[in-house]
């Protein structure tokens, strides 16, 4: 089993990696039979489609990246049991294609298996997501 501190480091250093939009490395992080889930309604936002498989996880991360930068990334909070994690964090968003900005809160559910992220699951607020991708 994964400890604490291997988690907490494991973590700084892949979100250190997206804000780098370091696609590359954010994967190294991801177990090759992983799962990504944004949570909202993929009807009004097709980000939010569960992904699964390593290639599936890299496109859709790879859109996410591309599209949203992260800056002033924060660990707000870490709950960590067994392999199970809760991780509340906030950031700077900026939509790449206008430049707009907008701080945000988040909270990843995440799974580690063999010391790699099995499954993450992300909720914010994807209402605010939308309309800073929409204006």
């Amino acid at each position: 089993m994964i400890e604490r501190a291997a988690i907490e480091t494991l973590l700084k250093d892949a979100y250190a990696a997206r804000v780098q939009g370091d696609l590359d490395k954010v994967m190294t992080y991801f177990h090759p039979e992983c799962r990504f889930h944004l949570m909202g309604a993929p009807d009004v936002a097709p980000a939010c489609n569960p992904q699964t498989g390593c290639d599936a996880v890299r496109a859709h991360m790879a859109g996410l990246i591309g599209t949203f930068a992260f800056s002033k990334f924060e660990m707000l909070g870490l709950i960590v049991e067994g392999e199970r994690v809760a991780h509340h964090w906030r950031a700077d968003v900026t939509f790449v294609p206008t430049g707009k900005t907008q701080n945000f809160e988040a909270f990843d559910m995440i799974t580690f298996e063999d010391g790699k992220v099995r499954s993450l699951t992300q909720f914010t607020d994807t209402a605010s997501v939308m309309r800073l991708s929409l204006s």
